[in-house]
């Protein structure tokens, strides 16, 4: 069964698909993205066209009204979402996932912005989080955020040296960026659907941060051993052995920065005040937490982060 994907024509701080070439260049551009983990889910770039009698249809001659991108629609049952909760993950999962993430990252060049920027854009999210949550104490902990993101910048400055060794050690790539267990499908292929296609810079990351998050999603979801196998997996394949401390930094942010998109939806015209939004919120502000506690600030930061444990 095929689906076809429409670009709305909004505008955010990331993306401007106003106009209708920009929305198709967005097409092509999701198209040749979401290739590198689903060549067989994107199948092409269609456009839409009106003729003389106002008909709308794909291809063709006529006026150009919009473009869409034609996708094999996936079933629910293969999302990895849905099987981490039906409880349903047959044994060798997590390592099928693992190994197919892992390929990916090492088919990408590694990026080297300079630390110095990569470590402010990092300082500048978690100011961002804090902004974004501490303009709700109707709904969350205060005393939790303000103490969550003292504990993050203390580690990120405490620990800058081994976010520089990563990428020193070419770590760093242009990854999926949003790689969700609800975005990762397992049937006879592992693969992952709907990355980032509107922001490079938000593709940008550690890879131990882009397989971290998969893993911080398998815990919310109810899963955690889910979680651990597919880091364990992940380590032995690619063979990268980031320090404890610093995958639990990666993952408390993940986690408040996905605890502020869910509460900024309040604010949003398009959506309802919601108490859905708040649930998802607090519970994204509980995993930041509980990863915060486990960074170890009085760790030193001294070995290599490649290396496997001893």
């Amino acid at each position: 069964m095929v689906a076809f994907k429409l670009k709305k024509p909004l505008r955010s701080d990331y993306l401007d698909f106003r106009s209708i070439d920009a929305r198709c260049r967005a097409c092509h551009e999701e198209l040749r993205l979401n290739r590198r983990l689903a060549p067989d889910v994107y199948l092409g770039v269609e456009t839409i066209s009106r003729d003389a009698d106002g008909q709308f249809r794909f291809g063709g001659g006529g006026k150009l009204v919009d473009c869409v991108v034609r996708m094999r629609r996936l079933p629910e049952h293969v999302m990895l979402s849905t099987q981490l909760v039906q409880g349903a993950l047959a044994p060798e999962v997590m390592e099928d996932v693992a190994t197919c993430i892992a390929q990916f990252h090492r088919s990408l060049p590694a990026l080297r912005p300079a630390p110095a920027a990569w470590r402010k854009v990092i300082s500048e999210a978690i100011d961002s989080n804090a902004t974004a949550l501490l303009a709700y104490p109707q709904y969350l902990p205060m005393s939790e955020v303000c103490r969550l993101c003292q504990q993050q910048r203390a580690f990120l400055l405490s620990h800058a040296a081994w976010i520089d060794t990563r990428i020193d050690q070419g770590c760093m790539v242009e990854g999926h960026g949003d790689l969700r267990a609800e975005h990762v499908f397992v049937s006879d292929t592992v693969g992952a659907i709907d990355c980032l296609e509107f922001s490079a810079a938000l593709r940008q990351l550690d890879r131990a941060d882009e397989i971290g998050f998969l893993a911080l999603d398998c815990e919310r979801l109810g899963d955690e051993a889910a979680g651990k196998a597919l880091l364990a997996h992940y380590q032995v394949i690619a063979n990268d052995y980031p320090p404890p401390a610093l995958l639990h930094f990666y993952q408390s942010l993940r986690a408040a920065v996905r605890a502020r998109l869910a509460i900024l939806r309040l604010s949003e015209q398009s959506y309802r005040p919601s108490q859905a939004w708040v649930d998802r919120a607090r519970r994204w502000l509980q995993l930041a937490v509980k990863h915060a506690s486990a960074m170890r600030l009085d760790q030193p930061c001294i070995s290599s982060t490649m290396d496997p444990p001893s």
